[in-house]
């Protein structure tokens, strides 16, 4: 039993160690442990013997170039991968921009962004966010009560999309907004995972914010400040880009300002992406929350 525990090693130190075990420079030991690991290991033997194939390619005179998008696949699934692992990117890192759909403009994968519309036609522009995205073979997050969601749906059937294919394969999820912040994370977190473990490239995430505050769930005001400001500490974690959009007729103004404007750190207005200079950082804007009256009482 000791002999065993001894030579048990995670699939990551494994990767860690694979360029020099190819080489042939790692300590006796850990040569063991890692031959034994690939015996059992189907994962990390194919990981092995891609690396070689590689490594074996690349030596070769005869090697050819590869289209350039096939790097860019490449990158995007490492880096999604790498940060299943370890979580955010180091602060600085360029990450990689997709077509944000809404407007001509690209956004930075990690993005949170808020989308202010009123009119049915700005609506459907917002919807254009996931048209980009199933054409891309994105996974789809459509967030929101039932009836906001329904409407998304409806929109791109109109657009010629089979949405209920997308649901059957997974390739589109629906999540109805019906817990507190804290539950609404844990969900959207779960969802995020899976579409990294099924390879999707990106993940385009959409929320409503557009009825009545009374059915708010949670803490109402409160719960919806709170999420907003904690899915933008979330979205660097992960290959996505958040959009949520808030409809101007509906919602009070001080959500319009607190929610839309201080928890975003990027606004979408007709045709125009911008930097959002009210945005607050989490732990300011958390620290000031504390202290907001809950709705229905005086600012």
């Amino acid at each position: 039993m000791v002999e065993k525990q001894a030579l048990e090693i995670s699939c990551e130190e494994v990767w860690r160690a694979l360029s020099d075990y190819i080489e042939g420079d790692v300590e006796p030991a850990l040569h063991a442990r890692m031959e034994a690991h690939f015996r059992q290991c189907q994962h990390c033997t194919a990981v092995l013997d891609g690396t070689e194939n590689v490594i074996r390619l690349v030596g070769d005179e005869r090697s050819f170039l590869l289209p350039a998008e096939f790097g860019r696949r490449l990158s995007r699934k490492l880096a999604a991968h790498l940060s299943s692992i370890h979580g955010p990117e180091p602060v600085g890192r360029v990450r990689e921009e997709i077509p944000l759909g809404i407007t001509e403009a690209r956004v930075a994968l990690g993005s949170h962004l808020v989308y202010f519309w009123e009119t049915d036609a700005e609506f459907k522009q917002g919807v254009r966010f996931l048209d980009t995205g199933l054409r891309m073979q994105h996974h789809i997050v459509i967030f929101g009560f039932e009836e906001e969601n329904q409407r998304v749906l409806g929109v791109l059937r109109g657009e010629g999309f089979d949405v209920d294919r997308s649901l059957k394969e997974g390739r589109l999820t629906l999540l109805v907004r019906d817990s507190p912040a804290p539950a609404t994370l844990s969900k959207i977190g779960i969802v995020f995972q899976e579409a990294m473990r099924s390879g999707a490239p990106a993940i385009r995430f959409l929320g409503n914010l557009g009825v009545r505050p009374e059915s708010w769930p949670g803490e109402g005001e409160r719960d919806v400040l709170e999420l907003e400001a904690r899915v933008t500490d979330m979205a660097p974690r992960f290959p996505c880009v958040v959009v949520c959009m808030y409809d101007v007729r509906s919602l009070p103004g001080r959500m319009i300002l607190r929610g839309g404007f201080e928890t975003h750190p990027l606004t979408v207005h007709r045709h125009t992406l911008s930097e959002n200079p009210h945005y607050v950082p989490l732990e300011p804007f958390l620290a000031h929350l504390r202290g907001i009256p809950s709705m229905g009482t005086t600012a």
